[in-house]
């Protein structure tokens, strides 16, 4: 039997206000169900050049919007085309980003919003820009959120990518509990924390702190994974991407799950609990097939190779031979075992000096 969601207060989705459910390891957000850190991890590969532009088109649409709410300037059609034009310009790139991308969002009316409210509902459109009113107000607030933006993904960014790099690489194990020593660490790390400070404004919209002030709903609804299933999820109503970035990337912890920079391509990937590598499975960086998994792998393995002593030079060899031999055949299991005893026996002698090499290679060859 297939369950259907119970009623709930859940609105429709906006840039500047949406909601997303939270069961177990995963989020739905929209349609789309996605591991929890993995829009974090999104948002750590993003090239930093956008975050400039974005950073950009926010100023100008922030100028735009102060002449339009200055009651000394005529607001005529030709101010509001260009507040319109530079909201366009931020709209295109929110649109694009995560989670909105994955949102059930209404792109087309936004893009002439201003334009729509200025000819036919001109009477509100004039409270709107009037100070003191509460349509200013809500006014204020709608681009308040919207230019906020900018700085909220910044601010995440430079954050969350310099404790992953600084704190999190050198933990022993990869689990919630490590994780909660990484956090730890980068909380009491004062002066890190400053100079990331020193890169943003005296006031910045969006501070990077532990704490975070969500609205939270108690829903049970059919399982994200399973529909036959019912759950008690957690639906949580945002009203700014920083908010939604910080449960997303800490919720993730708990459950496991961290975004990790791959030691070949330096791209972001989610480790999800129970693994540990330290390479993405992504395409690598002048291949067509190989995984940085496995470019990652064989250059351990030349690594290794190249730092051997002589004694775990031929060790390796003979181990190689033994093992092609048990693959193809012409050694048993038992005889495989055997085998593999006594080179490791030769080995040790040799590597405590009781026999030389010559002795070693003679033993090896013998097996």
């Amino acid at each position: 039997m297939a369950y259907k969601s119970l009623p709930t207060s859940e609105k429709e989705d906006k840039v500047q206000e949406f909601t997303a459910h939270f069961y177990d390891d995963v989020v739905k957000t929209g349609d789309e169900i996605l591991p929890i850190g993995q829009v974090s991890t999104e948002i750590l590969n993003l090239p930093e050049q956008l975050f400039y532009d974005l950073r950009d088109k926010s100023m100008a649409l922030l100028n735009g919007v102060n002449s339009l709410f200055n009651s000394n300037i005529q607001k005529d059609s030709a101010i509001i085309a260009s507040v319109q034009k530079d909201l366009n310009a931020v709209w295109e790139v929110l649109f694009e980003l995560p989670p909105f991308r994955y949102l059930r969002l209404d792109r087309e009316t936004p893009r002439n919003l201003l334009l729509l409210a200025s000819t036919k509902h001109r009477e509100e459109f004039e409270k709107s820009i009037t100070p003191g009113t509460r349509e200013n107000e809500i006014l204020r607030d709608f681009f308040e959120k919207i230019i906020s933006a900018s700085d909220e993904i910044s601010v995440f960014y430079n954050y969350v990518s310099t404790m992953l790099d600084l704190c999190f690489e050198d933990l022993k194990k990869r689990n919630a509990e490590h994780y909660a020593v990484g956090v730890y660490k980068f909380f009491s790390d004062e002066s890190t924390i400053n100079e990331i400070m020193k890169m943003f404004p005296p006031l910045p919209r969006f501070v990077f702190q532990q704490s975070r002030a969500v609205s939270i709903e108690y829903i049970p609804m059919p399982s994200p994974t399973n529909n036959k299933v019912y759950c008690l999820a957690e639906r949580m109503e945002f009203t700014s991407l920083g908010d939604f970035l910080h449960i997303d990337f800490f919720r993730g912890l708990t459950k496991g799950n961290v975004p990790r920079r791959c030691h070949n391509c330096g791209r972001f990937f989610l480790l999800t609990a129970g693994y540990d590598t330290c390479y993405c499975n992504n395409i690598a960086p002048g291949e067509t097939e190989k995984t940085c998994r496995k470019v990652g792998a064989h250059r351990k393995e030349a690594e290794k190779a190249k730092n051997r002593t002589p004694v775990q030079a031929e060790y390796a060899k003979v181990y190689s031979r033994l093992k092609t031999r048990k693959c193809r055949g012409k050694i048993s299991g038992d005889e495989w075992n055997a085998a593999v005893a006594k080179a490791m026996e030769i080995r040790d002698l040799a590597e405590r000096g009781e026999i030389g090499d010559v002795e070693m290679r003679r033993l090896f060859w013998e097996i």
